[in-house]
This record gives C-alpha cells, sequence and structure tokens, in this order.
C-alpha cells in the first residue's frame, strides 16, 4: 500500500483563505470603523459577557500587544468598558458598553453577508463538511 502524500499544500491554501475572508471581513466592517480583529474581541466579549485581556489572547492567538492596541481602539471608540476585578486588582475586566452591543450587532449582520459572499459557490453540506474538518483539525492541536 502506498505512503499517502504529506499534506503540504494545505498549509498554503490555509493561509491563502485566511487572507482572503480576513480582507472581506474589514472591507465589510471598514463603515464602522471595526476589522476582524475587533470584531472577533467583541463576538468573544458578547459571548462570554465579561473578559480579560489574558483570555482574549488565549482564544484569539493574538500577542499581547497586538491584544492592547485593539482593546484600546474599542475602549476609545466608546464600544467597551475595563473595570478592576474585584477579585485580582491587576486584572482589568472588559464589557461591552451599549454602544458596542449595538455595534457588534451590525458587526454581525455585516459579518454574515460577507461570509455568504465569500461561501456562495459551496453547499450547505460542503460548508457543514468544512466545518467539521477545521474542527477536527483544531480541536487535534496541543492548544
Amino acid at each position: 500500500m502506498p505512503t499517502p502524500r504529506p499534506p503540504i499544500r494545505l498549509g498554503l491554501l490555509l493561509r491563502q483563505s485566511h487572507r482572503r475572508a480576513a480582507s472581506a471581513l474589514n472591507d465589510a466592517l471598514a463603515p464602522l470603523g471595526l476589522t476582524g480583529k475587533h470584531f472577533g474581541v467583541l463576538l468573544l466579549i458578547e459571548r462570554d459577557g465579561v473578559s480579560t485581556q489574558r483570555d482574549l489572547i488565549a482564544e484569539t492567538g493574538s500577542d499581547k500587544a497586538g491584544m492592547v492596541r485593539t482593546v484600546e481602539d474599542l475602549e476609545q471608540l466608546g464600544y467597551l468598558t475595563r473595570t478592576r476585578s474585584r477579585t485580582d486588582k491587576r486584572v482589568a475586566e472588559l464589557t461591552l458598553t451599549r454602544a458596542g452591543e449595538d455595534a457588534f450587532a451590525t458587526a454581525h449582520q455585516l459579518a454574515g453577508k460577507a461570509a455568504r459572499e465569500l461561501f456562495r459557490e459551496f453547499s450547505a453540506d460542503d460548508l457543514d463538511t468544512l466545518e467539521a474538518l477545521l474542527a477536527r483539525f483544531v480541536d487535534a492541536g496541543p492548544d
């Protein structure tokens, strides 16, 4: 039985796919003054209710300096607040403001429209398969 060829091209395809999707998302969110990084943070805070920069870094794989910039951007836009934790004064808890909730709702709609356009050539079964394979790939990793 022949040895399967290594999936060398997959890494390049994943990178190119990420760049294409990130570009489309950034374009869609530009009218709100947001990028995909901002949207990801809003998404996680909206999902979790409250978060910390440490949690966001762990969830996104972002570096500390990049996350600080992203959080500062969102705070300057009035989309989130930082409050010192009651249990650990070294930690700031991040919560969405009402304006942040509204911006997230609009951004979510714009992101959905961009995703539908990106995947217009895919059937529902294709998307289910792609999502399942990528989830399996991510879940099998060391992180």
